[in-house]
């Protein structure tokens, strides 16, 4: 890609946001690379395709703060019953537990973070639409270019629709009185506004990048990120009342994953632990991921690493990890923080032990990890998490890590083709894209006799077995809870571990207080319970 090394300071305002002094920035050796040299100003801004390209990679950048560093293991696996806040004491963070225990309230700032962060992003990629069209440049990227930002726009309000439900629709550059808008009366007008950002973007992303541009949107995940939107408006038959689920979503799904499938751009990688290590980054395993690049700024979102291994590294005078998110397994300590179901349903045993997933996704006493063997002091569960710990010399700091995040893996898409297949009652092809995940895991190590392949069942025994595939397969990387809430499980499940989940209030997260202050468009429309 071109070699922009520019940076420009800006003031955003998205829906009551204002954001100011955030940074566009283009790259020498990865996309995102940060390496500011000049300043520019908006009035000289947008007349090139460097400008063009500049604008695109700021609208990526916001993918790198809170809301996939953080707030992603925060609900997805500690509110969903995999883990524990960890760290030292129940009150070191205490807003972890108070997600945990569905007592966090509207003011807590966690939440301000990811409503504002996520407006940022889609601030960033309406500016790229209103802007570049008028440019003068190569038409064919140009096209990319929007096609680009519409998937992160999609994105972005993808993360705000699972966490707070409707959600303001912004689609333009608003001047400051105009910032104040509505969340719309149903949530199929967001569910559309992302459906129709991905339709877009699927007809001009290309299948693949080389060099410096690899990591970037590609048609692939735009068809992901559109199966992943249908599923989540879908619940299975008689689930609930008023499923929003048709056949003809369910049956665009399988399309969408079988076009994928077919593509021969991804792939199962054979070696499972490489998908969450440096060397795995970019595989054919990831379908769309968050870019990090270490050593290029100093803490949080003024750097380009990513925060992931600082909070769930052992915290251990060895390790300089913070020790959060830690996994439930049979060795957690009865009554463990004040709940005696903690154990019920515990991730550890929900692997078979012959099961190589175990191994590389838990650490537990007698493991290796940075040449020291674990103790099972360093986490007050007994356990942590494997995935994504990279080893302390490639770190570049505190909160620094050059890793990637993926958001869709290969196997999420596979899991998906399976499961609206067997929606359809298709279950019997349904098994081959659930066996096939499998049997990647088996074969990852060496001498592993399970998981075999699931035989014959019914399609209710199949549904309930995808979803525990879903939490072997997908452990950590912040799916579990919104799995259990959009398959109607959350309240069972984790009731019975000690969670007091009420259904119709807390599969959503409370509109931002700081939001409804300040957006007189949001005053009475606060999410039910709160």
């Amino acid at each position: 890609m071109i070699n922009l090394k520019r940076t420009i300071y800006l003031s955003l305002v998205a829906g009551g946001l204002i954001a100011g002094g955030a940074v566009l920035q283009a790259c020498e050796d990865e996309f995102l690379d940060r390496r500011p040299l000049s300043d520019l100003t908006t009035a000289n801004f947008y007349t090139s395709a460097e400008d063009a390209l500049a604008a695109l990679n700021a609208a990526y950048d916001p993918l790198q703060w809170d809301v996939h560093s953080r707030m992603d293991w925060i609900i997805g696996d500690v509110v969903g019953g995999d883990t524990d806040k960890g760290s030292t004491d129940d009150q070191d963070y205490i807003q972890i537990r108070q997600f945990q225990y569905f007592t966090a309230t509207a003011g807590i700032a966690e939440l301000n973070e990811w409503w504002s962060q996520s407006y940022d992003g889609v601030y960033r990629a309406n500016l790229v639409l209103e802007r570049v069209p008028p440019i003068e440049m190569d038409e064919a990227l140009k096209a990319r270019i929007l096609g680009e930002a519409k998937f992160l726009r999609a994105q972005y309000y993808f993360d705000l629709v699972k966490a707070f439900g409707r959600v303001p629709i912004i689609t333009s550059v608003l001047d400051p009185e105009e910032v104040f808008v509505p969340r719309p009366a149903s949530i199929a007008e967001n569910w559309a506004q992302i459906e129709q950002d991905l339709r877009d973007a699927i007809e001009v992303l290309p299948a693949s990048y080389n060099g410096a541009d690899v990591g970037r949107a590609t048609r692939g995940a735009a068809q992901a990120l559109l199966a992943k939107s249908l599923l989540w408006q879908s619940t299975p038959e008689g689930c609930s009342e008023t499923p929003w689920a048709t056949q003809d979503q369910y049956q665009e799904v399988v399309d969408l994953t079988d076009a994928i499938i077919n593509s021969g751009n991804y792939r199962l990688v054979q070696d499972f632990e490489s998908i969450f290590l440096l060397e795995g980054e970019n595989s054919p395993e990831h379908v769309f991921s968050v870019q990090g690049v270490g050593g290029t700024g100093g803490w949080a979102n003024e750097n380009d690493g990513l925060a992931l291994n600082q909070w769930l590294s052992p915290r251990t005078a060895d390790i300089s990890g913070w020790g959060f998110s830690t996994p439930i397994g049979p060795n957690t300590p009865a009554n463990y923080g004040g709940n005696a179901n903690i154990q019920v349903n515990n991730i550890y045993e929900a692997f078979e032990p012959c099961d190589p997933r175990l191994e590389y996704s838990i650490l537990e006493p007698g493991d290796t990890i940075n040449g020291l063997v674990y103790d099972d002091t360093w986490s007050r569960s007994g356990y942590s998490i494997q995935k994504f710990l990279i080893p302390e010399d490639e770190l570049t700091g505190a909160a620094n890590s050059p890793l990637n995040i993926p958001l869709i893996r290969y196997a999420d898409v596979m899991l998906w083709n399976a499961e609206a297949l067997n929606e359809l009652g298709r279950t019997e092809e349904a098994l081959e894209s659930l066996n096939a995940v499998r049997r990647r895991a088996r074969e990852s190590m060496e001498g592993a006799t399970c998981p075999q392949p699931v035989t014959s069942v019914s399609q209710a025994e199949l549904r309930d077995i995808i979803i525990e595939e879903r939490r072997r397969e997908l452990a950590f990387e912040g799916h579990r809870f919104f799995d259990l809430v959009r398959t109607c499980r959350a309240e069972e499940v984790l009731n019975a571990m000690g969670r007091p989940f009420e259904a119709g209030v807390n599969e959503l997260l409370p509109i931002p207080q700081a939001e409804i202050d300040r957006n007189p468009e949001l005053q009475g429309d606060q999410n039910p319970g709160f």
